[in-house]
């Protein structure tokens, strides 16, 4: 997963911590929403997720999603993003990723052939590329890969898991590499052959990369399983002209600052609050 914080000013406190632990209840989630919008708009949708509602606001008033470069938010995978080029992009995911995993309240709602102005990635870089090194030192290097858990106790619990927790009834599935990055990323350069390790990231973005419409059919094939594409565009997103906008998914009770912006600028959009859908224009303004 990439850092689907947007905009604004820095993450308040960790938007990460709330996280679903139950990795089925994650997937039950999001298929049920991936379903209700492809029976409303007939094909799966793509997210940009944010986590507070300041930086929401800031977006619904500029009418533009800006690059990171233009702001100062704060990022869930730094060091990679700057190792592959991608922290001056704006991240994307199929279906609402971060508000079932870590309850994020507003989502940007885009039509599926906005693939056509995307980079697509048919599995998550960090994820593939993190867990293809740790893999690579488990097989060649395990007295190496062993010193990554005596780190901190935090270290210790990542690599516990890796070890243990199952995924699809296997173990060494899961790795959550970002709540440890800074840790793995400098034990990455501690490496004797650190080389070998920089290749594997460059061969997991080369090799998972697909162009439209192969990413659209992708998407079409995979939505309803486990896999977690990544998405992302280096040119900022003008919601005001982009004919691929298709409207919003907030949950709960929208403060009046925020309903006020929706209703004055994109009355024509979609609403959806995890129950119905309706159009912003007839929002009931004591939602």
């Amino acid at each position: 997963m990439g850092d689907n914080e947007g905009e604004g000013e820095k993450m308040k406190g960790d938007p990460f911590k709330n996280q679903v632990k139950s990795l089925d209840k994650q997937f039950t989630q999001r298929w049920a929403l991936s379903k209700l919008f492809v029976k409303k708009v007939g094909n799966p949708v793509l997210v940009h997720a944010v986590h507070d509602v300041k930086v929401f606001n800031r977006i619904l008033e500029d009418g533009k999603i800006k690059l990171p470069k233009n702001h100062n938010s704060g990022k869930k995978t730094p060091y990679l993003e700057r190792f592959l080029g991608t922290d001056n992009c704006i991240f994307y995911s199929l279906s609402f990723v971060y508000s079932v995993v870590y309850n994020w309240k507003f989502n940007l709602i885009f039509d599926i052939d906005f693939l056509k102005n995307t980079r697509y990635y048919k599995n998550s870089i960090g994820f593939r590329s993190y867990k293809g090194i740790i893999d690579y030192l488990y097989e060649n290097d395990k007295p190496y890969l062993d010193k990554f858990a005596k780190i901190t106790n935090k270290t210790k619990l990542i690599m516990y898991k890796y070890y243990h927790e199952k995924f699809e009834g296997k173990v060494r599935k899961m790795f959550e590499f970002w709540k440890v990055e800074k840790e793995l990323y400098n034990f990455i350069l501690e490496y004797p052959h650190k080389k070998k390790l920089f290749k594997i990231i460059k061969s997991f973005k080369k090799n998972l990369f697909m162009r439209y419409p192969y990413s659209k059919r992708d998407v079409l094939k995979y939505y309803l399983t486990s896999k977690s594409p990544e998405i992302i565009s280096n040119v900022e997103n003008d919601l005001l002209k982009n004919p691929y906008f298709i409207g919003f998914f907030i949950k709960g009770k929208i403060d009046r600052k925020t309903r006020d912006i929706l209703k004055s600028k994109y009355s024509d959009k979609l609403l959806f609050d995890g129950k119905k859908f309706i159009k912003v224009g007839s929002m009931d303004i004591n939602r």
